[in-house]
């Protein structure tokens, strides 16, 4: 009886499969990317003024070390507490100087927005390459804005060097980090959201980026309740 003989696989053809499918696989998977905190870093001037007064009351310090303890201007703190803390380091002030050891406010009224947008034209003029100028005089083009719309005309703002310190020791835990920045966040959002109600009567956790009308708002709660807040790690 004659034996069949058996056809050989095209080991060519298969290789180009194997090569396409990974071809596929590369391009259609996708990655988690940690996207990590968002900060919006101060910007850099070429020739910073010399004259710039720093006070211990518009600074806030928050200190996690690595037995995760947490000291809060130098005081031993429960990280429930935190909260009240910082609310009132954004507010205490708001309506009068109460706590000589917290940012004081002023006010923001039309005619000084118009005063200081006219100094901030001419030195846009003077160094059209500084981007500083050109961010500073948008900042009060905003403010112009909102003076005009509050019925008031005028509105109160905190310390421009008002800011929260938040300095980690190398062994602080994650969570616990997290938790902190958390807290300074929910601070934040609830303030603006405050604002958003009394000012314009909407929800602030509706406001969306994407909608013009929403961002022209969402502007100018982070000109009312700014978010400061800077990092530093603890080398002992």
């Amino acid at each position: 009886m004659a034996r069949r003989e058996i056809q050989e696989i095209n080991a060519g053809s298969m290789a180009d499969i194997a090569f396409l499918l990974l071809i596929f696989f590369l391009v259609t998977t996708t990655m988690e990317v940690d996207a990590g905190i968002g900060r919006v870093l101060p910007l850099k001037r070429d020739n910073p003024p010399q004259d710039i007064e720093i006070h211990d009351r518009d600074i806030l310090v928050i200190k996690a070390n690595s037995n995760d303890q947490l000291l809060v201007e130098g005081k031993r703190t429960e990280l429930e507490d935190l909260e009240e803390i910082v609310m009132d380091f954004y507010t205490i002030n708001m309506n009068g100087e109460r706590d000589k050891t917290m940012p004081r406010y002023t006010n923001i009224n039309v005619g000084k927005c118009q005063t200081e947008i006219m100094r901030l034209q001419e030195a846009v003029e003077k160094h059209p390459d500084d981007v500083f100028y050109k961010t500073e005089l948008e900042n009060w083009k905003t403010k112009l804005a909102l003076c005009e719309e509050l019925p008031t005309g005028e509105y109160k703002e905190i310390a421009k060097m008002a800011m929260i310190r938040l300095e980690n020791q190398a062994g602080t835990s994650y969570g616990l980090y997290i938790q902190i920045q958390n807290i300074l966040k929910k601070v934040v959002n609830r303030l603006r959201a405050e604002r958003a109600e009394e000012y314009w009567g909407v929800d602030y956790y509706s406001l969306k980026e994407g909608d013009p009308a929403d961002e022209e708002i969402i502007k100018k709660l982070r000109i009312l309740v700014p978010e400061r807040i800077i990092e530093a790690k603890i080398e002992k």
